[in-house]
């Protein structure tokens, strides 16, 4: 038995074309879909590298400000340490005041001084230490040098002090140098002269004694 198809050519091309534009309706929807995820994990990518280029960004400059300031401070630092060694040279590191009063107290009832120099002198310099200064009044001050010489020092200074008078008795004045001797305050002393002397018909024994003021350390 033969079947008969009533259903007109028509009908049919229209229910094939419905179909064709469900399935590109279809594509079309999920070609966007994807273009819209797609279109997210791309932002959020470039969200996360421009964080990223942020960060790297935030710590260059950072570390160029740390380099900055790092810089900075070393310049103050030898600025620092520059006025400190000028400080040291041209500085006196005792006062005064402290070295009178040591000097008061090591002497004993029966030395008078006539003379009490200090004169600041270079360290190390065998030619300044050699020299020997008196006189009749308190001194102080810096040892004078010629004209040519410059401002600063090329070293530290120390104070050289110088005592002239006299004593009752040779002893007294072997004892003022023992006692000098003896104290951390001064060192390198030294008896410049000893000889006997007429004060109003007494016999007395007129000094002269260099010691310098023992506030530094010199390391080799």
């Amino acid at each position: 038995m033969n079947e008969i198809d009533f259903i007109p050519q028509w009908y049919k091309a229209g229910r094939e074309r419905k179909q064709r534009y469900i399935r590109q309706y279809t594509l079309m929807a999920t070609l966007f879909t994807l273009m819209l995820g797609w279109g997210f994990v791309i932002n959020g990518h470039v969200s996360h590298v421009s964080a990223e280029v942020q960060e790297i960004e935030t710590a260059f400059e950072k570390g160029r400000v740390r380099s900055e300031q790092a810089t900075a401070l070393q310049t103050r630092i030898a600025a620092m340490e520059e006025t400190k060694g000028l400080l040291d040279k041209i500085q006196s590191r005792t006062k005064m005041t402290a070295i009178l009063g040591e000097i008061s107290y090591l002497i004993g009832k029966n030395v008078i001084l006539s003379t009490l120099s200090l004169q600041n002198e270079l360290i190390g310099d065998p030619e300044k230490k050699n020299a020997l200064a008196s006189s009749a009044v308190v001194q102080v001050g810096g040892s004078k040098k010629d004209d040519q010489d410059d401002v600063v020092p090329a070293s530290p200074s120390h104070y050289k002090v110088v005592l002239t008078g006299i004593a009752a008795r040779p002893a007294d004045a072997a004892l003022l140098i023992a006692r000098l001797e003896d104290t951390d305050y001064f060192d390198g002393v030294f008896l410049v002269y000893s000889k006997p002397k007429k004060v109003k018909d007494e016999d007395v024994t007129e000094f002269e004694i260099r010691c310098f003021v023992a506030d530094y350390q010199q390391l080799n």
